[in-house]
């Protein structure tokens, strides 16, 4: 990383963990785009339907936990699959975080859950077959369940990602700050996510606003790439 315009600020400070404003899980700040437009139908189908079961899965940092709680409008739904307090929750559960670390002993849990007649929607990375562990019977109940997926954005959507993540930070941003960066980004929403982190320390340690100059030294710290380059 260039560091000419303050030696003191190196690349590795931009990894430093500092608070965040907590997310907004509102129906009205989730991004809707093409890569998500069939799991957000799906979500609305199941959400009024009398379906007991509903799977949300995507790469990290697509929304899933947002969608889930669009789905569900109850904070007070989401759980741990492994807490024991669920059994007296709302009739609409969520077990967020998955997949679980024994395939055995979650397929017990949705079983006792679906036979008390309650709902429950699953929300984890990755494919929900890879979170059976090789237990078929998981597998299979895995597999007939209805599925959200949520998928890699378009470059629309990593503008639309970034102006979120900026706002969310109370962060004003000119859009040509904007227009400069996503077509830089690899086309992932950990990337979006983790360059207005990068972005916003590094503004606060140089006491600057993000400008395409300090957007360039941003990338450059995370992606090791020269940020010139189209």
């Amino acid at each position: 990383m260039n560091t000419s315009r303050n030696p003191d600020i190196t690349a590795d400070q931009l990894i430093l963990t500092l608070p965040e404003n907590p997310p907004q899980y509102g129906r009205e700040t989730f991004l809707i785009a093409p890569s998500n437009e069939a799991a957000c139908r799906t979500a609305e189908a199941w959400r009024n339907s009398g379906e007991p079961f509903l799977i949300i899965c995507g790469p990290e940092g697509s929304g899933k936990t947002h969608l889930a709680h669009i789905v569900v409008e109850n904070k007070e739904a989401f759980f741990d699959w492994r807490d024991q307090s669920a059994a007296e929750g709302p009739a609409v559960l969520v077990f967020d975080n998955l997949p679980p670390n024994s395939a055995k002993e979650f397929l017990r849990i949705i079983e006792d859950l679906g036979d008390s007649g309650r709902r429950l929607v699953m929300v984890g990375s990755g494919h929900p077959s890879e979170w059976a562990q090789d237990f078929k019977d998981l597998r299979t109940r895995l597999e007939a369940m209805p599925r959200a997926s949520l998928g890699e954005p378009d470059e629309s959507l990593i503008r639309a990602v970034l102006s979120k993540d900026f706002s969310d930070r109370q962060l004003s941003v000119p859009q040509t700050v904007i227009d400069y960066v996503a077509p830089r980004l690899p086309r992932t929403f950990a990337a979006a996510h983790a360059f207005a982190s990068a972005a916003d320390r590094l503004s606060l340690g140089l006491k600057k606003k993000i400008s395409i100059g300090l957007a360039q030294q941003a990338l450059t710290a995370l992606f090791e790439t020269d940020a010139g380059s189209e």
